[in-house]
């Protein structure tokens, strides 16, 4: 009995030392065997033909937004090979592109950026036009763009500067933009708007007692009422309005400046009066006035 259990453990023993060998055997080959080395990758860098360089620049400045250089690059090469397919091909897809992008501009909002890629259109149009003929666009519609443009670009600058209080800007502006746009209504809107809120603020300053800039915003409002006439037909007040203002305004300061003076305050009293002249330069009297008082000054130092 004994020895057959000898015998069946030899066995066992046996087995283990072979299935031992075995892993070993398979693990050293695994350790021994290469991996496979990749493949080496050849790039070669494309080379590009001396007459394909100029189209490259061209591509690479329309790229980065450089539109007015890929266009002059395109102007030069098809100055030389005007029949060129390839040239031809390249400039209209440049030109279709620079298009969109002010379309893009446009449609956002973003009127001087628009402005700025219609202008450079019509700017080569007639030069790329007698080249290229299939274009999906002409210039009377890039011209019609280009006017829409600059007027909503006037229109935002108008708000901007009527909202910052800045009216002798607002003014400018209107004047420009009615030039290219006479009769617009919605500048006529903007006018109403400039004219009644300068009302409005000498209206408030004159019941605040403070003469000197009712005067002014009255002064600024007939100053305007004059430039833009033909379009104060709506407005809730009439220019008489503005006189009868501007008339007040004139007497309380020539009234404060005379008190000054009675008490010899002459530098008070050409302080106040110079007040006047900035919304009536023409007033003689005062001017007079004033010239009496720096003439006594005058007298009093020396």
């Amino acid at each position: 009995m004994r020895n057959s259990r000898l015998k069946l453990l030899a066995v066992i023993l046996v087995f283990l030392f072979l299935g031992l060998s075995e892993a070993c055997s398979i693990i050293k080959h695994k350790e021994t065997r290469t991996a496979p080395k990749p493949e080496a990758r050849t790039s070669q860098r494309e080379v590009i033909e001396p007459e394909e360089q100029p189209l490259v620049e061209a591509d690479q400045a329309l790229a980065s937004g450089q539109y007015a250089q890929a266009l002059d690059i395109y102007k030069t090469q098809l100055g030389l090979k005007p029949e060129n397919k390839k040239i031809q091909a390249a400039a209209r897809g440049a030109l279709e592109e620079i298009k969109k992008k002010a379309d893009e501009a446009r449609s956002q909002k973003h009127y001087s950026l628009a402005m700025d890629g219609y202008l450079l259109l019509l700017k080569n149009f007639d030069y790329f036009s007698h080249l290229i003929s299939d274009l999906s666009f002409n210039s009377k519609e890039i011209e019609q763009y280009l006017k829409e443009c600059r007027l909503e670009n006037y229109l935002a600058q108008i708000d901007q500067s009527l909202k910052a209080k800045k009216y002798e800007q607002v003014s400018s502006l209107l004047q420009e933009a009615l030039k290219a746009n006479p009769g617009e209504p919605r500048l006529k809107k903007q006018i109403e708007k400039l004219l009644v809120e300068l009302k409005s603020s000498g209206d408030r300053s004159l019941a605040d007692l403070d003469f000197a800039r009712a005067g002014w915003h009255y002064g600024l409002a007939k100053k305007n009422w004059s430039k833009f006439k033909s379009y104060t037909s709506s407005l809730p007040f009439k220019l008489e309005d503005l006189d009868s203002g501007l008339k007040t305004c004139s007497q309380q300061l020539t009234n404060q400046g005379l008190v000054e003076y009675r008490k010899g305050n002459l530098k008070g009293a050409i302080s106040i009066w110079e007040s006047i002249l900035t919304f009536d330069p023409d007033n003689e009297q005062i001017k007079k006035a004033i010239s009496t008082a720096r003439a006594q000054l005058q007298q009093i130092k020396g």
